[in-house]
């Protein structure tokens, strides 16, 4: 490995030594501003025009073409953007083109100095996009892609790359579940049909690996959504994002362009419920005491708490103990640094990035953190006339320290501390309190945060990536190349859990003493290191050729992939305390296991694509793909698609007729793909499967693992197979100011893992096997608008986006029902996978008289603030079977995005917003109940129920009086049941919104630089929303008293807000 970064090394260094030479830039030839070359009368006769082009941003764009209209004569901007060219008379026409952006036409006149701002065209239809194994212009695309470029990425400052695409692409589902430090725990999904395929520079990775990128180093992103994602076969079937990283470029003069950004960033929790205080604890508590004892508690003598005792904190003689400030900081930093190194000449191009960023995490003892450092080289060599190679280097090294223990669990206990009990014993700093009649399961939480007592974990992931390709003209034949791949990426994450033993203590005031509590003896500790690492070989021809009106694209391409993971655990008890496995007993508790597996594909994958004077398109694609995941009889598949395009645009009748349409096209897709991340890593086998579980059972002092049988085999189980359908259009006005798609699609899928739910007698000694028979549907459309203009010095635009989706099963294996209403009621086969079924509120009481007069039976603890059910079927009784659908849960119906800016010399700026409609959600038990879970503390916004104006008062004395309130009174979960305690998610969030300041070229030309751009920004910055109390992108429990996964999700690390100062500076 080091000889080859020697080599890289020196490639460098001899570039920018070799003389600077003019490099031909799509046919144009740079030459500096003094060499324009122009005949000899123009520039005896003409006069000269200089002038400066810039982007958006203020920035000077180089390579841009500059041409006088109705000649060839022109020239092409400097490094800076800078031109200098001479026009034969004042009525000449300048024409400015660059990929990417809209051309423009100024007429000279009586200037002399013309400078130029070019706005991009997201819609340019010369713009290439990156599909499958090729690249395609806009124009003749005939699938449906969406494209996402670079400044649209970096301009939200996230450490998540995936959370700075949000809302920016139809059809694309983006949810950050948690900004823990290290966690990169962010949802994607395209069209609600789950994780797609992420491939990067053509080599298949996880969405890990695209997460921890550096936002510098990519270039675009393309998103295949139908039939296009079938060229890459297995595991294409939830669609595929497509990435390409940026190339080196070829800079007029072979210059260098040093790119360095860097920025800063204050987080906050987005939203964090708030716990109550020891006065309004103490309240809640005796109003839920009053519940525990209902009508049989006669005279209320013995309160929970005492009018004195809760006297006692509310003049200040005792003290309240907000847990959560003590735990948490309100705001942590984060920093963000990228350097770029870009450039090269017609024999060499050269890309390099290097970033390093830092998150700390909101934990007050400062031990939750991480950092990552990212490493991205590209070359590109031009070796002969024939002959071009490019190695593409990359590294990601992440590394995560957090307290031990720490997880979904730390924010759950720390709101539900009781808010009398103290942080330390007798309150000395010395003795962490450890009383655990007043903590949340015994545990304090500022020891369990801080890892000089409990321990710590650390993480250390390194992802590393080399891939060289080289591709050779075959001569003879226009437009035939060859073209080899070969990329090998090593993964080895590395795992510490160092578990502490520690001690809490008890206050004694009589004898003035602390008795010490030991917690998490004895100590020990676990290490995991895994080796992972895959190889991807990619052989294959590739032809592209003009025939006069008739264009023809076409490859076919061998591949190969292997996966292979080694990873090895190890477990130890500890006799000292200390970090090392070597410190633990060498019998009886130690215990190593480990995981080995891999796994491989081939295939073959053909391409044509063919297109009439751009006018009628036609594309063909497939695939043969096997896996080693199946029996040798069903390994492979073959899955094809087809698609089709009508520029409707460039038609005579169109063109001749309806002039401001400057696009129209027609389009539809077929695609059929597959699937097999749902299967184990080899084909089912009879036998056994040994345990996993790395400790074992100890029979005396002898530690004996075991195994179970594993379920009866199936040999024709294989993967299950996704077709796709899409029709859509795609339209331009007024010479693309205003653009747009709409696109309507429907996937199937068939042959889903199921296991039968036949019961077996157990003396057949397995389970049943796994077998292809379910099957369900996506469909659904999108709809994306955007209009870019100029008005004076001023450019804006403003975008948006909506899709909508659902989703259902057409065919399930299911138990079958036992009666009518149990088939009404369970069934799932024919329909929508999001109903929520359950008791529909009919009224919240409001007197004694509502109660007593209410005309069905009413439990005889129901008060003034309950909610009563509605009787669904009209039977005379509340109970099960009045449950039918109330609401849609899981994935929004509607999700949408809006983006609009501008520019006005130096100043730009750009809000993104996003957001979803049509989603319901039902969160865990600490945002619906006041005190779940007993004696625990709670939330402040449960203080707004029923309850006696009298604390004293008989709560079930018809006379007594009520104050009303939003919640039940304290002991009633009314808000937990029925639609009543089902809130509508939907919401608008300013995901991003950026100022900017570029500083004119006539202040930087003094000190030597090209860019100086600084900016302010925010991330989650505005939220509108009818959701209650907590955020609507917080993950919830999927229907009314589920627990588990989802419940769990919701204690995780909050999202953050975000905002950032930086600056850019490029020379």
């Amino acid at each position: 490995m080091s000889k080859i970064y020697m080599f890289l090394l020196i490639s460098l260094v001899w570039s920018s030594m070799a003389p600077a030479q003019a490099a031909p830039v799509w046919g144009i030839t740079a030459t500096a501003p003094s060499e324009i070359r122009q005949p000899a009368e123009i520039r005896q006769q003409g006069r000269e025009i200089t002038g400066k082009v810039t982007e958006e941003g203020g920035s000077g764009l180089p390579g841009v073409s500059v041409l006088i209209e109705g000649t060839s004569d022109g020239t092409v901007t400097d490094n800076d953007g800078h031109f200098k060219i001479v026009v034969p008379s004042n009525e000449s026409v300048l024409i400015f083109s660059f990929i990417g952006y809209v051309t423009q036409k100024v007429t000279v006149a009586n200037l002399s100095v013309v400078d130029v701002s070019l706005v991009a065209d997201v819609t340019n239809l010369g713009e290439v996009v990156v599909t499958g194994y090729s690249t395609q212009k806009r124009a003749t695309l005939t699938g449906s892609v969406s494209v996402i470029e670079n400044k649209d990425i970096v301009r939200t400052k996230n450490e998540n790359v995936l959370n700075a695409m949000t809302g920016k692409l139809p059809g694309v589902r983006i949810v950050q579940k948690s900004a823990a430090p290290g966690a990169y725990d962010t949802q994607i999904d395209i069209r609600g049909m789950g994780d797609p395929l992420f491939v990067i520079d053509g080599i298949v990775r996880d969405k890990d690996f695209f997460a921890r990128m550096s936002s510098e180093e990519i270039e675009s992103v393309s998103v295949l959504k139908d039939g296009s994602a079938a060229v890459y076969g297995l595991r294409s079937a939830n669609g595929v994002v497509v990435v390409t990283t940026k190339k080196g470029v070829v800079n007029p003069g072979g210059k260098v362009d040093v790119t360095l950004n860097s920025s800063v960033s204050w987080q906050q929790f987005l939203y964090v419920p708030k716990s109550v205080g020891a006065v309004d604890y103490m309240t809640l508590r005796n109003e839920q005491n009053w519940q525990d004892f209902g009508k049989n508690y006669v005279v209320r003598t013995n309160p929970m708490f005492t009018d004195a005792q809760i006297e006692e904190y509310r003049n200040g003689t005792k003290k309240s103990y907000d847990w959560f400030d003590q735990v948490f900081k309100k705001t942590t930093p984060q920093n963000q640094t990228d350097l770029t190194v870009n450039g090269g000449n017609e024999k060499i191009r050269y890309f390099f990035n290097l970033g390093y960023s830092k998150q700390d995490g909101s934990y007050k003892s400062g031990d939750y953190y991480s950092s990552r450092w990212n490493m991205r080289t590209n070359i590109d060599a031009q070796i002969n006339k024939r002959l071009s190679a490019r190695i593409s280097l990359g590294a990601i090294m992440v590394d995560t320290h957090q307290p031990n223990g720490t997880g979904w669990t730390t924010y759950k206990l720390t709101w539900l501390t009781r808010p009398d009990a103290p942080f330390y014993a007798n309150d000395n700093p010395e003795y962490p309190n450890g009383d655990s009649q007043l903590l949340n399961e015994g545990a304090n939480m500022i020891v369990q945060t801080d890892a000089d007592y409990v321990g710590y974990n650390i993480t250390k992931d390194r992802k590393y990536n080399g891939t060289l390709t080289l591709e050779y003209e075959i001569p003879g034949v226009e437009g035939l190349s060859a073209k080899g791949v070969y990329d090998y990426s090593p993964s080895l994450p590395d795992f510490t859990s160092y578990k502490r033993a520690y001690e809490l203590y008890r206050y004694n005031p009589d004898a003035d003493t602390y008795s010490p509590i030991a917690r998490n003896t004895p100590s020990d500790i676990t290490r995991s290191i895994n080796l992972q690492y895959s190889t991807n070989m990619q052989l294959g021809l590739h032809y592209n050729h003009s025939f006069g009106d008739h264009n023809v694209s076409s490859f076919l391409i061998y591949e190969e992939r292997y996966n292979s993971w080694d990873g090895f655990n190890a477990y130890r008890r500890l006799l000292v305390d200390s970090e090392y496995l070597s410190a633990g007993e060498s019998e009886g508790q130690q215990a190593t296991s480990g995981d080995l597996y891999d796994r491989a594909t081939r295939s073959l994958i053909g391409s044509v694509n063919y297109d009439f004077k751009g006018k009628y398109l036609l594309d063909f694609k497939f695939r043969r793909d096997g896996s080693s995941r199946f029996p040798a009889a069903n390994r492979y598949g073959f899955f094809p698609s087809i698609s089709a395009g009508w520029r409707l645009s460039e038609e005579g009748f169109i063109k001749n007729n309806f002039a401001f349409l400057s696009n129209l096209k027609l389009r539809a897709s077929y695609g059929e793909m597959a699937d097999d991340s749902e299967f184990s890593n080899y084909p089912p086998a009879r036998g056994f499967n040994l345990n996993g579980n790395e400790y074992g059972w100890i029979y005396g002092s002898v530690l004996t693992g075991g195994v179970s049988p594993s379920p009866i085999t199936n040999p024709d189980l294989t993967w299950y197979a996704a077709k796709t359908y899409n029709a859509g259009i795609d339209f331009g006005l007024l010479d693309q100011k205003l653009s747009g798609s709409i696109d309507v699609y429907k996937r199937d899928r068939t042959g889903l893992k199921a296991v039968s739910n036949v019961v077996i007698p157990g003396t057949v000694g397995a389970t049943l096997p796994e077998i292809n028979y379910n099957s369900d549907r996506n469909f659904g459309y999108e709809i994306a608008l955007r209009y870019d203009n100029t008005f004076k010095d001023i450019k804006y635009y403003v975008g948006g986006q909506l899709s909508a989706t659902k989703s259902m099963r057409t065919r399930w294996l299911e138990t079958p029902a036992g009666n009518s209403y149990d088939r009404w009621r369970n069934r799932t086969s024919g329909r929508y996978n999001d109903i929520w079924w359950g008791n529909e509120s009919q009224t919240q009481l409001t007197s004694y008289d509502q109660i007593q007069n209410y005309g069905l039976p009413l439990g005889q603890n129901t008060l003034p603030g309950d909610w009563v059910l509605n009787d669904w079927n009209g039977d005379g009784v509340i109970n099960d079977s009045d449950q039918h659908p109330i609401a849609s849960i899981g994935r929004p119906v509607f999700n949408y995005g809006i983006s609009l800016g501008g520019a006005w010399k130096g100043l730009d700026l750009a809000l993104d917003f996003q957001g979803a409609w049509g989603v319901y959600v039902q969160y865990a038990e600490v945002l619906t109940e006041a005190l779940p879970f007993g004696g625990q503390n709670t939330l402040d916004y449960f203080m707004d129920r029923w309850h006696p104006v009298d604390p004293n008062a008989d709560y079930f004395n018809p006379s007594t009086q009520w104050v009303s309130g939003y919640y039940p009174v304290t002991g009633h979960d009314g808000r937990r049941t029925g639609t009543n305690g089902v809130q509508n998610a939907s919401y608008m969030r300013l995901k991003t919104a950026q100022l900017g300041y570029s500083l004119p070229d006539a202040w930087l030309s003094r000190i030597g630089m090209k860019n100086l751009r600084f900016y302010v920004s925010g991330y989650n910055l505005l939220t509108f929303t009818g959701l209650k109390n907590t955020d609507p992108e917080r993950p919830a429990s999927a229907m009314p008293g589920v627990t588990g996964a989802a419940t769990v999700e919701f204690y995780n690390y909050p999202v953050n807000k975000s905002y950032t100062i930086g600056a850019t500076v490029k020379f």
